[in-house]
């Protein structure tokens, strides 16, 4: 009879199907537990619940419900509160003395070259019967199973962000941990009793295991980080090829050669290259049509000879004025100084006495760079008398009153300065 109610008795859950949720003793109802593990799984989930003791026990459907609820954790009445497993299923491994600044992922990967781990950590909270339980302490844990030929150390040393940190390791097997944290209550002295009897015994694991307590794990994390790959002799010397330190002068000129290659001094002087090349092109134009217009009246002068020998003399003159003539257009062309007065204009502006519109304007052009454009006055007049130059004189001091170029008008002060000495205008100038 007795065997058949056995049988009859098994359920399809089990004690790993279950979490204890701390109870607190501002709450006389199942309800806020319920609802709080209804917002994180859902109330459908929920199998059934019970008082136990200090600790609430609810029985879930499903068991990755189990895992869930202690990885994250319930909110009752606004606190945070920690889950823990009714049957843990592996070591849980308290690290104490952790500072906050330290994330997750470097205690993951400190403890995972000691056992694979079956849970998140988990931050335990500063207390869970006040206002005060959002804040967290330098306490956590995690559920895993630890290899069978590795022991963690009570103590493990490593650096993060270039700074030294120091945590203590404490080790609960599962077949001795059946029972989960509980909240303080009125019977403080047996739990003051206990806590000083599990220093003592932590103590003497600190002492047989000293060895293992000063094993510093800095490694390990250095591992995990990639690392510079190491140069050969040639390779590194490959990569301080003109680098010298001694000579500076020598690395500055390797680095503006290097600037040159990629273009950096390019978009400097770019307008200004574009200048001076348009300049040189200009100045090119202007040779070849010189040369071409030279060439050209060559070929008609000798033409001329040899069809009209007797009219040498005369061509002779005419071609060079049609030289003077071509060579003038083209340089106006590209762009030389012009006169600001046509020479079709000129009689109706200027006394055409002693020289006529175009003698003056070879007169000018050809004291341009004349030192002495008396003597150039001289040969053009054919005379050397007072009346000649007093009529010279007249006629440009016409032509300045007409003229608009201020270069022209210089040339012109300067000519008759030199013709009149005393008139301290022109000679100031």
């Amino acid at each position: 009879m007795d065997e058949q109610v056995a049988e009859s008795c098994k359920n399809e859950i089990t004690i790993e199907h279950a979490v204890l949720i701390p109870a607190i003793s501002s709450i006389k109802s199942l309800m806020p537990y319920v609802e709080a593990v209804a917002v994180v799984i859902g109330s459908c989930h929920i199998h059934s619940v019970y008082e136990d003791n200090d600790h609430i026990k609810i029985y879930l459907k499903d068991t990755r419900f189990v895992d869930i609820l202690v990885n994250n954790g319930v909110c009752i009445l606004g606190r945070q509160i920690n889950v823990d497993y009714a049957a843990p299923r592996a070591d849980k491994v308290i690290l104490s003395n952790v500072d906050p600044i330290i994330p997750d992922s470097i205690l993951m990967k400190l403890l995972c070259f000691y056992g694979s781990p079956e849970s998140a950590i988990i931050h335990e909270k500063i207390t869970t019967n006040s206002e005060y339980s959002h804040i967290v302490c330098g306490k956590r844990k995690i559920y895993m199973k630890i290899f069978p030929e590795k022991k963690i150390p009570t103590k493990i040393n490593f650096t993060y962000q270039n700074m030294y940190f120091r945590i203590d390791v404490l080790v609960e097997p599962c077949e001795h941990d059946s029972v989960c944290e509980s909240l303080p209550n009125n019977d403080e002295e047996r739990i003051v009793v206990d806590v000083e009897e599990t220093r003592e015994v932590n103590d003497e694991d600190n002492d047989l295991h000293e060895n293992e307590s000063s094993v510093n794990l800095k490694p390990n994390i250095e591992d995990l980080i990639p690392k510079k790959k190491h140069l050969s002799a040639k390779q590194r010397a490959y990569h301080n090829r003109g680098k010298n330190k001694t000579n500076h002068a020598t690395n500055m000129a390797s680095r503006l050669k290097k600037r040159a290659k990629k273009g950096w001094y390019q978009q400097r002087y770019s307008t200004r290259a574009t200048i001076i090349s348009e300049q040189k092109k200009n100045k090119l134009r202007l040779a070849v049509r010189r040369h071409l217009a030279a060439k050209r009246n060559r070929k008609v002068k000798e033409q001329d000879i040899i069809n009209n020998p007797e009219s040498s003399g005369n061509s002779h003159s005419i071609s060079d004025e049609n030289e003077k003539k071509a060579i003038k257009r083209d340089s106006s062309e590209i762009g030389e100084q012009s006169y600001s007065v046509p020479s079709n204009e000129m009689p109706w502006l200027v006394p055409q006495y002693p020289l006529n519109s175009k003698e003056l304007e070879e007169f000018l052009s050809k004291t341009k760079f004349h030192r002495l454009p008396l003597q150039v006055a001289v040969e053009f007049l054919g005379d050397n008398s007072p009346a000649a130059m007093e009529a010279l004189k007249t006629q440009l001091y016409e032509y300045l009153k007409v003229l608009k170029d201020a270069t022209l008008k210089a040339r012109v002060k300067r000519i008759l300065g030199l013709m009149d000495p005393k008139d301290k205008n022109f000679n100031n100038e």
